[in-house]
């Protein structure tokens, strides 16, 4: 029985991933056995630039940032991830991980597939390579806007825009607030906009005072719902 639940709750899992919504049950079943699972504490580097696995990733739980580091020291977050997300490199494809750090915001659990797996399963679905082409696409669409916003917007108009978006993308409704599930710090908004933490911290009083946001006892922001349906 416990079995049972356990590939229901496998399978259910891969129906929400992007890569393999489009898969009857009966495929999914073979594909789990393919899929390897492992438990990671947050703030753990699981990825540096010089070492990079050619794996695709899920997140099933938590999430995690994509950055990178100048020559002074400074960081710059590309990527927040959450539940559901997919992230990776191959030979044929990468989801924006080359040369970058990948680190865990949050206890995570995370699958993950070799790229031998995968070819394979390609060559029996093609339409998985369309599949990361749209993913590739929607997260290179998504980082555009930001830079829009980054280079015609007010520090606060920023920060709408990127709790908006993560509310939208990985939200959990609450009454008229919808949850963004990770903790988000000050500084991983600052480092991710680009401006100092000063800046992102009067801004989210403001954010705050106005009904826009609020926080939750587990550390996290919630999004006025009225933001997100704008």
């Amino acid at each position: 029985m416990v079995r049972l639940k356990q590939s229901i709750d496998k399978m259910w899992y891969l129906s929400k991933v992007g890569f393999f919504d489009f898969l009857e049950e009966e495929e999914l079943e073979k594909i789990i056995p393919l899929i390897q699972h492992q438990d990671i504490r947050r703030n753990m580097v699981i990825q540096t630039p010089d070492k990079v696995e050619k794996k695709l990733y899920f997140i099933k739980e938590g999430a995690l940032k994509i950055y990178d580091i100048n020559e002074d020291g400074k960081v710059f977050t590309k990527s927040l991830l959450g539940p559901f997300s997919t992230y990776g490199h191959l030979s044929t494809f990468s989801l924006g991980v080359e040369n970058v750090f990948v680190e865990t915001i949050s206890d995570v659990h995370l699958c993950s597939i070799s790229e031998e797996e995968f070819q394979s399963l390609i060559e029996k679905y093609p339409k998985l390579t369309w599949k990361a082409m749209q993913i590739l696409t929607e997260r290179l669409n998504e980082r555009e806007k930001m830079l829009q916003v980054i280079a015609t917007g007010t520090v606060k108009q920023q920060i709408k825009h990127l709790l908006v978006s993560l509310a939208d993308t990985y939200g959990k409704e609450n009454f008229s607030y919808v949850e963004i599930p990770f903790p988000l710090s000050h500084q991983e908004i600052a480092n991710m906009l680009g401006v100092t933490r000063e800046s992102v911290s009067t801004n989210m009083n403001r954010l705050k005072s106005e009904g826009y946001i609020r926080n939750t006892a587990k550390r996290t922001i919630e999004v006025n719902q009225l933001q997100i349906s704008m």
